[in-house]
């Protein structure tokens, strides 16, 4: 399966389960890019738009770049959306202000990608890598990772050195954290769950019994209907120019 048709059939599990992002690291992209109303952003697999949403709320102007139709088809209608990916997105050289990353640098072509962030990035700007990593000294977010992984179909892609690809790709580079919590009810957590590359869609083994033991996580965690699933959000945000 090519890593661009690993999330056909899963939009809609992703758009209803998976996070957005904190409000202060979205500050802190404005304050490090000088972002200000009107500038040019490409969200560079954008999937369903939970980053989408957010740049769009502060009043710049979005280009949304995802190769996979099914996640394109939910993204905002006042974004720019483009069938383009991280190595060929189609956009102008010189033409964005900054590129965000939510959660997909990890598919990217390394080499070709710095490339072409190089050739759109307008001189001085940055690019910026949201993750959205689970806390994992929590019993919930820790018992649920360890589900997925039991019951997964196929292979997850990891960062093996995060760091050394950081530094391999950045010419200078900073890391940001945030704390960020999302409330989930059955079904959201559930969407969650099912919204990941490698855990299985219906019909496909274990689908079943992954289903069945994320309720019962859910009935053994929830407190008035909803349980906290915590994140420690990271932002790299970096740049490709050498200094003189």
């Amino acid at each position: 399966m090519q890593n661009t048709e690993r999330f056909t059939g899963k939009s809609l599990s992703y758009d209803a389960g998976r996070p957005d992002y904190p409000a202060e690291a979205l500050d802190c992209l404005a304050a490090q890019c000088a972002l200000a109303p009107g500038s040019v952003v490409a969200d560079i697999g954008a999937g369903t738009g939970k980053l989408t949403r957010m740049l769009l709320a502060r009043g710049w102007d979005v280009a949304a770049v995802e190769p996979n139709a099914d996640m394109r088809a939910k993204l905002p209608g006042a974004a720019r959306s483009i069938d383009g990916t991280a190595e060929a997105t189609g956009l102008p050289d010189h033409s964005v202000d900054a590129i965000t990353v939510a959660q997909a640098f990890h598919w990217f072509d390394r080499a070709a990608c710095k490339a072409e962030f190089a050739r759109i990035l307008k001189p001085g700007g940055k690019a910026a890598l949201f993750w959205n990593n689970r806390d994992k000294n929590l019993p919930l977010t820790r018992r649920h990772g360890e589900l997925m992984r039991e019951y997964r179909v196929r292979e997850d892609v990891n960062l093996a050195d995060p760091h050394a690809v950081y530094a391999a790709f950045f010419s200078k580079y900073e890391i940001f954290r945030f704390r960020h919590t999302q409330y989930l009810d059955e079904a959201a957590l559930l969407a969650l769950t099912f919204s990941r590359s490698y855990c299985p869609a219906p019909g496909e083994p274990g689908h079943g019994e992954l289903e069945r033991a994320v309720k019962a996580l859910f009935a053994e965690h929830q407190q008035g209907g909803v349980v906290e699933y915590c994140y420690r959000t990271a932002v790299v945000i970096g740049s490709f120019e050498k200094e003189a």
